[in-house]
């Protein structure tokens, strides 16, 4: 009896070290944000803390540098890191349902993109409209538009983080799916990683 007890033992933790080893090793991403949209720094600092965790799940880790503070962005951007921008839009809104919460600077000739711009009027507006938290949606928008940059490509998907228009009631309805790479993306940003 005692060696059916060590033997499942044994078998219990080769179960649970192959699940370990399963994990992806984690992803480093440097990111620069410019907060020329003047977003108050508890806010921005909230959504930046939801962007992290959003693509944290999937083992992409962000380091944040905040360019609010001269000193900290005061040289060129080393290869490989990108850049946010918090900016609000000129635009006139004509339909708040379709609205472009942000967007990637992507050449897919070349695979590339250093800087996503996210149009912080609209998030709050959006946020306002589905009686959402808007330091939510704005590290939302950041992880999304980080995306991009991280997969090198303007295409969306059908769903997950990355898909194209947010509802007002998906907002609403705040459903972890809804707000997570899906394991294609996951994988092809891993892919690049891997090749950069």
């Amino acid at each position: 009896m005692r060696g059916r007890h060590l033997l499942l033992a044994l078998a219990g933790s080769v179960f649970v070290a192959g699940i370990a080893q399963a994990a992806p090793p984690h992803i480093s991403v440097a990111a620069r944000i410019y907060n020329t949209a003047r977003v108050p720094s508890d806010l921005a600092a909230a959504a930046r803390a939801v962007a992290a965790r959003t693509l944290g799940v999937t083992h992409i880790d962000i380091a944040w540098r905040n360019c609010d503070a001269a000193d900290e962005c005061g040289q060129v951007p080393p290869r490989g890191e990108l850049i946010i921008r918090l900016v609000r839009s000129s635009d006139v809104i004509g339909n708040p349902a379709a609205l472009v919460l942000g967007e990637a600077s992507v050449d897919t000739g070349a695979g590339a993109g250093v800087l996503a711009t996210i149009y912080v009027d609209r998030v709050e507006l959006m946020a306002g409209l589905s009686d959402a938290d808007a330091a939510s949606l704005l590290g939302r928008a950041i992880a999304h538009e980080l995306g991009h940059l991280l997969l090198a490509t303007r295409t969306h998907s059908s769903s997950g983080l990355m898909r194209a228009q947010w509802t007002r009631n998906e907002i609403r309805a705040n459903q972890t799916a809804d707000w997570a790479l899906t394991k294609a993306d996951a994988a092809a940003i891993r892919r690049r990683a891997a090749r950069n």
